[in-house]
């Protein structure tokens, strides 16, 4: 039972359209730098996003081409460690 409870926890979120929200990325990618991040999943049909001015990352949203691209995104980066702490 705690091992499904962990696991349900853990679970990265539902992807149900090619539109995700982030948070995290270290600001000093700056935008071009982490469109090239993502880019190399796949094609980008939008970028949105901001400096924290609390803290040195980029928030935002992005929109691939695809929901396949949105869910491989999710499944790279959901909750790595950038190294902001």
């Amino acid at each position: 039972l705690i091992r499904d409870v962990e696991a349900a926890l853990t679970a990265p979120p539902p992807v149900k359209t090619p539109t995700i929200a982030f948070t995290g990325f270290p600001s000093n990618m700056g935008e071009m730098g982490l469109r090239a991040t993502l880019e190399a999943l796949g094609p980008i049909a939008d970028l949105e996003c901001v400096e924290s001015e609390d803290f040195p990352v980029l928030s935002g949203k992005v929109t691939f081409e695809d929901i396949e691209t949105a869910k491989a995104a999710v499944a790279q980066y959901d909750g790595m460690d950038m190294g902001m702490g």
